[in-house]
């Protein structure tokens, strides 16, 4: 340990935390920096109290704990120890406490002050994980309200496109070498139309084997071979099980779900001296120390949760893994001695990926992050020390879920039941179902309506479900045993109650399940909708397997569907059947009523009704005799909307008035309303609605003096502005009153005959100066003779050709040889001079 490259920073880091709180740690692949470094900091007298140290992934929190506390001498959970969800091992002598999945916020939370506590590590913090960015958001809160004692170090493997320095301008960095050696890099390509996972079983096969030979150097030792998730390292492990001898060869999978002691079985030498075969998922790409690999297959995929804010769903997705990520995998090659890495991609495809993973906090479901927010007194996730900002929608959509689950008020402060959601330490749907389910049962006498919803969130929150069709009721009874067993007795001891897990699990109707689901789903209540399946509160679109009895359900709530690539409808995953009667009793607080018109087209009149609403689903509608002014308003305003402005038949000079107050806007400045078509199809019901409220039919419709309306609509002094300073005609010195056009591209067009423009030196301009008149010159019948903008130049050039034709054309009319200094007319030659 004692060689380790971190181990060369010691001494400038024992000086940096003599004199600052906040330390920066850059440290590649293999220096130390998640073993040697806490290692040594039990020992060092610069740090006085508990060390936390946050690793972003369980597999690692206790692979970290047990290592240090074999290299410490002393049993886990004494000195060393952790704690991840649903598993701890510290006591009152820990004094290195290796926490992850929130533990930290948590701690933060409930003790702000974190007494006794004098460092917190924050390890791989480049992996971007949303709990990791609001752990050390909510820890330099601390640091600068209340603790100026306490000692943060954040620790990553590149700081490259990271705005770490930025939120800690005051930090001291400090940065290591890795240690590795190095990595023969081989591409391998899926060939064209074959399966990457059959590529890639053939290529670990070839390893294995020795019909791929390896490259001078590199000893036949564990091959990790990196896939996307547990169904592909399962699939591959049969495969591979089916093909190699199991007393030469250990094929040991690695994922979050396992259990501890399997995790063993991956990370550490084979008991039996065989060569080992390690499948894992991303949690093996760092701070892992897996025995005696030399080879890395690498398919390039990882299956990632990406948030849709339109259905309100989390998706998982396959997606081809950054430049960064790709990188790390290949390193976990190199940290023993040299070796292989084989990527079964191209390395053209590899130039094109990502340089680095998008932070998680841009890609997802934000209500649980909104919910610790409330309870940390922020009121938008501005006021926290984020390293990223998340997208303005999702923080909207989560902040008004937790509005309607009666979490947060309207200034987003913790009401009293956001307050119990936040102590359950759960999702705060699956909070807000298990509180309204203690409530509700004392109200109804239903003992075993909290214990069922203890079941239903410890398999909504459960690993490793098997696949027993849609409906939730299928997975209680494995629900009340074993890990989600235990989390259901957790969840139920938390709420004070007690209850018979197996007993209930067999006795439980469908219909209370769909009854706490609609508590956490309320959003995804569904109404069926004949062969095209379902559709949900929201608004959004599912399908059910026709195989499924669930298809058959008139509503059901959808507690997890998924979004199916190129289909606009999602797929159920889990649910529960719905009882409508249930409207009318414990779930009346989600009916809304509504009145709603609309035009009908082909009857030529209005239809209005009064309904029962949830969301966008309709439980019941009663016809309206008389239909109120402002429905019918609504009513027209939609469908203008839904037809665009065109139908308001929008005449000539409504168009010449649009123009012009656009004009007016980019020459005048001031507050002129927008009149773009955008703008007054979101302004309708202001300019518009107030005359729409006594139109019965579409022949009064079609009458509507828009243009008159909208002229209407500016006040007297912009009228006033408007006609002085862009009128609609222009005064010749002859009487006439000239008509100005103006167009879409910003020119104003005064048509007028050329002998009327006679004695006008220049261009007249309009708006104080700020534009000229363009002026279209007609003949004395009103033909086209020429378009200028500059009529001083005109007379001087362009005139005399005009003049020369002309004047055999139009002999009665005058044709002076200096028009600028002539007096216009608008009569014939023999009538003017007769008049002069």
């Amino acid at each position: 340990m004692n060689s380790l490259p971190v181990c060369e920073l010691f001494d400038d880091l024992k000086s940096a935390l003599q004199a600052h709180n906040q330390l920066i740690l850059e440290a590649p692949t293999g220096a130390g920096k998640s073993t040697a470094l806490p290692l040594a900091l039990l020992d060092w007298p610069e740090i006085s109290g508990r060390i936390i140290m946050l690793e972003p992934r369980r597999v690692a929190a206790r692979s970290v704990a047990r290592f240090i506390a074999k290299q410490r001498g002393c049993a886990l959970g004494t000195e060393v120890g952790y704690r991840v969800r649903g598993d701890s091992k510290v006591s009152k002598d820990t004094r290195l406490e290796v926490v992850t999945e929130g533990i930290l916020t948590r701690m933060i939370q409930d003790d702000p002050e974190l007494e006794g506590v004098g460092l917190i590590i924050f390890d791989e913090i480049h992996e971007r994980h949303l709990s990791t960015e609001l752990g050390l958001a909510l820890a330099l809160e601390v640091q600068a309200g209340l603790r100026d004692d306490l000692t943060i170090l954040a620790m990553s493997a590149t700081l490259s496109g990271m705005p770490l320095q930025a939120l800690m301008p005051e930090a001291v960095l400090l940065k290591s070498q890795g240690r590795s050696y190095p990595v023969t890099l081989e591409y391998a390509n899926v060939p064209a139309g074959s399966d990457w996972q059959a590529h890639m079983g053939k290529t670990l096969l070839e390893l294995a084997t020795g019909k791929r030979p390896l490259p001078d150097g590199i000893a036949p030792g564990t091959v990790l071979a990196f896939l996307p998730g547990k169904a592909e390292i399962e699939r591959l492990k049969v495969f591979l099980s089916e093909r190699l001898n199991e007393s030469e060869f250990a094929i040991c999978p690695l994922y979050g779900e396992l259990n501890a002691n399997a995790q063993d079985l991956a990370l550490s030498a084979d008991a039996a001296g065989r060569r080992k075969l390690v499948l894992a998922t991303n949690v093996a790409e760092s701070s892992l120390t897996i025995d005696g690999v030399t080879q890395v297959v690498d398919c390039g995929f990882v299956r990632q949760a990406s948030f849709n804010p339109r259905s309100g769903v989390t998706r998982l997705g396959l997606k081809r893994i950054s430049q960064a990520s790709a990188i790390q995998r290949a390193g976990r090659a190199g940290r023993l001695a040299p070796g292989l890495c084989i990527r079964l991609w191209s390395q053209d495809e590899f130039e094109r990926q990502m340089k680095a993973d998008e932070p998680e906090i841009l890609r997802s479901e934000l209500v649980s992050l909104a919910l610790e927010a409330a309870a940390w007194g922020a009121r938008d996730f501005a006021a926290l020390k984020l390293l990223s900002i998340p997208p303005r929608v999702n923080e909207t959509i989560a902040w008004n879920l937790l509005k309607d689950l009666e979490l947060v008020d309207d200034d987003h402060k913790l009401s009293a039941l956001g307050r119990e959601a936040h102590r359950l330490g759960c999702h705060p749907r699956l909070a807000h179902m298990l509180l309204k389910a203690k409530a509700l049962g004392a109200a109804e006498a239903d003992p075993g309506l909290a214990p069922l919803a203890c079941l239903l969130a410890a398999i909504l929150e459960g690993r490793g479900l098997p696949r027993r069709g849609c409906d939730i009721s299928h997975y209680l009874l494995w629900a009340s045993s074993g890990q989600a067993g235990q989390q259901a007795k957790q969840w139920a001891a938390k709420l004070g109650i007690k209850a018979d897990f197996a007993a209930l699990a067999k006795s439980a109707h469908p219909h209370d399940c769909g009854l706490l689901l609609a508590l956490a789903y309320p959003d995804r209540i569904a109404m069926a909708r004949g062969k095209d399946g379902f559709v949900l509160a929201n608004g959004t679109g599912i399908t059910v397997d026709e195989a499924d009895a669930m298809s058959l359900e008139p509503m059901l709530v959808a507690a997890d569907f998924g979004e199916l690539e190129g289909r606009s409808a999602g797929r159920l995953w889990l649910g529960a059947p719905l009882d409508e009667r249930l409207f009318d009793g414990p779930l009346a607080f989600l009916v809304a009523e509504r009145e709603v018109s609309g035009f009908d087209e082909g009857r030529g009149r209005f239809v209005a009704e009064r309904q029962r609403v949830v969301g966008h689903l309709v439980l019941g509608r009663e016809s309206m005799a008389k239909v109120p002014a402002s429905l019918k308003a609504s009513a027209w305003i939609a469908r203008i909307r839904q037809k665009g402005l065109g139908c308001l038949g929008f005449d000539d000079d409504a168009m010449q008035l649009r123009r012009r107050v656009c004009l007016a806007a980019s020459l005048l400045g001031g507050d002129w309303p927008a009149m773009d078509d955008e703008a007054l199809l979101e302004r309708l019901e202001d300019w518009l609605g107030p005359f729409l409220g006594d139109i019965n039919t579409l022949d009064q419709f079609n009458k509507l003096d828009a243009g008159r309306i909208l002229r209407d609509s500016l006040d007297w002094q912009l009228r006033t502005s408007l006609d002085a300073a862009l009128p609609t005609h222009y005064p010749m010195a002859t009487g006439t009153r000239a008509p100005i056009r103006y167009e879409d591209d910003g020119r104003a067009m005064l048509r007028v005959r050329l002998q009327e423009a006679y004695g006008m030196a220049s261009t007249p301009l309009l708006a104080d100066g700020r534009l000229k008149l363009t002026m279209e010159l007609l003949s004395p019948a009103q033909r086209p003779l020429a378009l200028t903008a500059d009529l001083a130049s005109f007379w001087q050039g362009p005139y005399q050709d005009v003049k020369k034709e002309m004047r055999g054309r139009y002999p009665k009319h005058l044709w002076p040889d200096d028009p600028a200094n002539t007096l216009p007319t608008k009569f014939t030659k023999k009538k003017t001079l007769g008049q002069s």
